[in-house]
């Protein structure tokens, strides 16, 4: 099974990533690819950062299962290997591409609870004012993106409350 967790940037995905993969042995996490720089939050193993050139090169020999461009970075999921359910940390753009391929995929939006907290969390986490700014319009356009393409939405207002309501869906799913 596919599972999409797509969210403004400061929703916590990542985290809630991290933790989903952590209790499940059968998830695993989709690593993706992307030309923008490491941020000093990045864990080392966050994404494969790669030039323009490298991207375009895999994305011409059909290496990406969707691929996006994102405030002028790229950013790709790589074709799956291997067994098992696959987790893909990715944008709602990116959701509905796997949705197209695949239409049982799981598609889940993590929400903050409201704006303010959004952009307290982006500037906690580094992002330049400017960044910010274009985070939060960006996660407008996504939230009604992401409505229309029937993602169930989840708030993350606390964290583990938050992962286990995506657990909760991932079993029933399962089931």
């Amino acid at each position: 099974m596919l599972v999409v967790l797509s969210g403004p940037g400061g929703a916590g995905k990542g985290t809630i990533a991290d933790a989903l993969v952590a209790a499940d042995a059968h998830l695993s996490l989709s690593r993706s690819w992307t030309t923008r720089s490491p941020r000093v939050d990045d864990a080392p193993d966050a994404y494969v950062f790669v030039d323009r050139g490298e991207f375009e090169r895999h994305l011409e020999a059909g290496g990406f299962l969707e691929w996006n461009e994102f405030l002028g970075e790229l950013y790709g999921t790589p074709v799956p290997e291997g067994e098992g359910d696959l987790l893909l940390e990715i944008d709602v753009s990116g959701g509905r591409q796997v949705a197209e391929r695949f239409p049982d995929a799981m598609l889940v939006f993590v929400e903050a609870p409201d704006e303010g907290e959004l952009r307290r969390r982006l500037v906690d986490r580094g992002d330049p004012p400017d960044r910010v700014e274009d985070r939060i319009v960006e996660a407008r356009r996504e939230r009604a993106a992401a409505a229309v393409l029937g993602y169930t939405t989840v708030v993350n207002d606390d964290l583990e409350q938050a992962v286990a309501e995506i657990a909760g869906l991932l079993a029933s799913r399962r089931a």
